[in-house]
């Protein structure tokens, strides 16, 4: 084999009788062959794309006791602690109705004060997740999870998402959907 330029390769093949000599010429475009080996590869070198984003070690140890401190704050009506759980009182915290008229187009979801009203100034209750989904990437997390409240005459639940964000090696609560069923 011999090189003949920088696009071309020669190849030379003599059968094995010896009375046919064949010869071939291939061309190798070398951006074909860049783009097929790029192709191979998901992502550059160092960026791979995790398969899961559950969060592990001291991260999730941490959410898990801000969920903690959650519930044991609502149950005990204790205001100071919750909000000290927030980024801040003006985060996006909205209730979702199944007939969707509590999330109007262009409506607001800074509706903190309305749930801080019915939680710390309404009747008692006791609070308790369960089903928690817990995913993580840096500073980031997700929590969804399911939560039922209870008093000594009813029982409701709902779904809950809430988005988190690490700050000052903190976690706090940046924003929370959530839904209500008796």
């Amino acid at each position: 084999m011999r090189v003949l330029d920088a696009h071309a390769v020669r190849y030379t093949q003599v059968l094995t009788n010896g009375a046919i000599e064949v010869e071939m010429e291939i061309r190798v475009v070398w951006v074909s062959l860049l783009l097929l080996a790029s192709m191979s590869r998901t992502a550059p070198a160092g960026t791979a794309i995790p398969a899961a984003f559950d969060s592990a070690g001291t991260d999730r140890a941490a959410i898990e006791t801000l969920l903690s401190h959650y519930t044991q704050s609502v149950s005990s009506k204790d205001q100071a602690l919750f909000e000290s759980l927030l980024l801040n009182t003006l985060i996006p915290f909205a209730y979702v109705s199944a007939s969707d008229a509590s999330m109007k187009a262009g409506g607001a979801t800074e509706r903190y004060e309305g749930f801080r009203k019915a939680v710390f100034q309404g009747a008692p209750f006791q609070q308790r997740f369960q089903n928690i989904h817990i995913q993580q990437d840096e500073s980031l997390a997700q929590v969804s999870l399911v939560f039922v409240n209870t008093t000594a005459k009813i029982c409701s639940w709902g779904w809950k998402t809430l988005q988190l964000l690490k700050v000052g090696g903190q976690w706090k609560i940046a924003s929370e959907f959530y839904t209500v069923h008796d």
